[in-house]
């Protein structure tokens, strides 16, 4: 059997990022050796890492990544092919359910344009993935971006867009699920993206006051959790954020590092600034998210870009009185309608896509010729657009 490696380095990623490499190990375990590498970035132990993939996990230093050569190489971080080979295919596992409004232009571009195939699980974040490649490859011919640090592959290589059904949802809703309301409750979950993500002046920190006084406004008995980013309890800023809105009773600071999945079912409704968690939410619960995209003044393609993508698929918000306006009509829709609008974005998002079962063993088999490619990126940004003829699997 060939061997395929699949790395898990994502800094304190621990389980959440260690699921991206399941649905591919997943689809290769049956036809390929393949072999499971974690470095000391990440948050679990080997014994937890093997216990949720069920399979072998051997812990080596980066070091060692750089060692092979000429395999096929699947990661969940993006910076792992940086220190790769240039004789190995490498393949990306991109994070989240949607694509999200960052403050970078080149939409991480100097970490992914090292990759030869980019697993995306929404239309949204390829087109996003797609749009800052042919942003960033342009400068950086031009040397108007990068960095000078040594690697050992080329950035200027022809990179595939693969098209996969979001690889941590759960399954589709057939209908608005029963969902009880308590009157005099209402729990509202507060989801900053990692600090330094969100352009300046648009993260949920820097707005929790209008945020909180907005939804207080219109629930007076509103209750919230902040749920800060896992990695962030250490920074100083977020630290005292917490320490300020932990004063109020009506205010909980989770600091369980527990599952999404957990913080979901306990929250009525979730506001975020630019975390795909606020899909999950509504993927997961079938309740509406916001998102507090607020103006700032600085212009960001990426954050037009998403607005563009988003404007008729999900509630955001741009100030505090959109914010009011929303959470006034979340209390007034129906199941029904906020099921209609659930079904609306995950056929816009989601329709067509295939089973990673399919896509990844196609993906390792073809490589640059896969059949699930969306977009082909060349070395100087140009973008070639392809329709996959399988056929496919759609929310009913």
């Amino acid at each position: 059997m060939n061997k395929i490696y699949l790395i898990s380095n994502v800094k304190q990623g621990g389980k959440t990022y260690l699921e991206y490499l399941r649905p591919a190990l997943n689809a290769l375990r049956s036809h390929y050796d393949c072999v499971i590498l974690q470095t000391t970035n990440v948050g679990i132990s080997r014994v937890e890492a093997e216990q949720l993939l069920n399979h072998p996990v051997e812990e080596v230093g980066l070091d060692f990544i750089e060692t092979i050569k000429s395999h096929v190489v699947i990661s969940n971080d993006g910076w792992v092919a940086r220190i790769l080979d240039d004789s190995n295919f490498a393949i990306f596992i991109a994070h989240g359910s949607v694509g999200m409004p960052v403050k970078d232009q080149y939409y991480f571009s100097e970490l992914l344009s090292y990759w030869d195939a980019i697993v995306s699980s929404s239309r949204s974040l390829s087109d996003l993935i797609k749009m800052g490649l042919q942003l960033y490859r342009p400068d950086r011919h031009a040397g108007r971006v990068g960095n000078a640090t040594k690697t050992l592959r080329s950035e200027f290589r022809k990179t595939n867009i693969i098209s996969v059904l979001p690889v941590k949802i759960p399954e589709p809703f057939k209908a608005a699920p029963d969902i009880q309301r308590v009157p005099e409750k209402c729990v509202v979950g507060l989801l900053p993206t990692q600090v330094g993500i969100c352009p300046s002046g648009a993260s949920l920190y820097e707005n929790m006051g209008v945020v909180i006084n907005s939804i207080k406004s219109q629930i007076p008995h509103a209750q919230f959790i902040l749920r800060p980013y896992m990695t962030d309890f250490t920074r100083p800023y977020v630290s005292e954020v917490c320490e300020q809105l932990s004063q109020y009773p009506w205010i909980k600071i989770d600091t369980t590092k527990g599952s999404s999945q957990d913080f979901y079912q306990q929250c009525d409704k979730l506001i975020t600034d630019a975390s795909s968690g606020g899909v999950s939410f509504m993927l997961n619960t079938c309740k509406l998210p916001i998102y507090y995209v607020p103006e700032t003044n600085e212009s960001h393609p990426v954050v037009t870009a998403w607005l563009e993508q988003m404007q008729n698929l999900l509630p955001i918000a741009r100030k505090g009185n959109d914010l009011k306006d929303l959470i006034l009509g979340f209390e007034l829709i129906t199941p029904e309608q906020s099921y209609a609008i659930y079904k609306t974005f995950y056929e816009s998002e989601y329709g067509e896509r295939h089973h990673p079962d399919e896509v990844f063993l196609d993906l390792v088999q073809q490589q640059h010729e896969s059949d699930f490619r969306c977009f082909v990126i060349d070395a100087l940004g140009k973008a070639n657009e392809f329709e996959d003829q399988k056929s496919s699997l759609q929310l009913s």
